[in-house]
């Protein structure tokens, strides 16, 4: 009982590292058990993302009601990359260069994927990306900011949901998608993708899509996995499975397409 507390103990502090930027305490265990497990947290991290950006939200609000919409979507996307390190735009420009530049052929694609420069394909999807995302999030402010105050809940559906929807991916691809790298980062994380873990990460992410945005709850659910069906099809298509940096870009292009339709 005791290792396994220290497993899952460790494993959010592994889970959190990887992830984020956030200072975390030395890890004393980073043994294939935790990091196995830490595929357990990361729609947390994601939630934690979320309750970052959610309050730094209200905290502007409060401090002045009138500031500039457009302002305060640029603040919380520098603060959206900071978190993260800009690890998930990272394999976003790995992988549209190797996506191009590999024309079809799987060795070709995996050995770019490795160059560690980003071309103008890389450079070009990181952009368009992050346009998008700074549009959608201006226009979700819009939407929720009223004379009366903010519309906590659809604020909590774009900033709070759609980072964990997104890194909850991450556990349903490497349940169902061959990991293509032996040795590689995310190679460790494999076994933790159970079945179990998956169904009850689902139904609970469902549940706060309809709790958070009843209305429009169900089709977000549905755009999600048509996404990460449509991510899923390409990766078994071009290379046989996924690498650590096709599931980065997997969560930056549902951060961003998932925002955009909440907004519209």
């Amino acid at each position: 009982m005791k290792t396994l507390i220290s497993t899952y103990y460790w494993a959010f502090w592994y889970a959190l590292a990887l992830l984020s930027r956030v200072p975390v305490p030395y890890l004393q265990r980073t043994d294939r058990d935790v990091a196995a497990t830490s595929l357990l947290y990361y729609p947390v991290v994601g939630a934690l993302l979320g309750l970052l950006l959610l309050g730094f939200t209200l905290l502007c609000g409060w401090w002045n009601p009138q500031l500039s919409l457009l302002l305060l979507a640029a603040l919380l996307l520098l603060l959206w990359t900071g978190f993260t390190g800009a690890l998930h735009l990272d394999g976003l420009a790995d992988s549209a260069d190797a996506w191009v530049g590999g024309l079809g052929d799987r060795e070709r694609t995996l050995a770019i994927m490795k160059d560690p420069q980003s071309g103008p394909m890389g450079v070009t999807a990181v952009v368009l990306a992050l346009l998008l995302k700074l549009a959608a999030i201006f226009a979700l402010l819009e939407q929720a900011r009223s004379d009366s105050g903010w519309n906590i809940t659809l604020l909590a559906a774009g900033l709070l949901l759609v980072p964990m929807l997104a890194r909850a991916s991450v556990l349903g691809l490497l349940a169902t998608t061959p990991y293509v790298r032996s040795g590689g980062m995310a190679s460790d994380l494999v076994a933790g993708a159970t079945p179990v873990r998956l169904v009850l990460w689902g139904l609970a992410l469902a549940a706060l899509a309809l709790l958070l945005v009843p209305a429009h709850g169900l089709f977000l659910l549905a755009l999600w996995l048509t996404l990460v069906l449509l991510v899923r099809q390409q990766l078994l298509k071009r290379l046989g499975g996924c690498t650590g940096d096709t599931l980065g870009a997997g969560i930056e292009l549902q951060e961003a397409l998932l925002l955009a339709a909440l907004a519209l």
